[in-house]
């Protein structure tokens, strides 16, 4: 749920930055949910299962969160980068 909220708010991030700067909107908005999207997938089925195996012999700790939510951050961090990237300034 919560990823679902985000993946939202970072589409509309991209699609509301893509008006204001004279882009089209509907191509940032998916450039923004893909770059969010697919990080996301990518670390749910290559970094979970193992931190996952790793909280099974220590549960009740904080890190069970992290592990829980570590595809958030991930895919945030990725849309931010490539968010910068797609809408840098060119220097004149």
């Amino acid at each position: 749920m919560v990823g679902t909220i985000t993946a939202l708010l970072i589409t509309y991030w991209f699609y509301k930055s893509a008006e204001a700067t004279g882009k089209n909107p509907l191509s940032s908005a998916g450039v923004g949910f893909l770059s969010y999207l697919i990080p996301c997938i990518v670390w749910t089925f290559t970094a979970t299962p193992g931190m996952r195996d790793a909280v099974e012999h220590n549960p009740g700790t904080l890190s069970g969160l992290f592990v829980n939510y570590a595809y958030i951050l991930v895919g945030a961090a990725c849309a931010i980068g490539v968010k910068f990237m797609h809408f840098k300034q060119t220097e004149s």
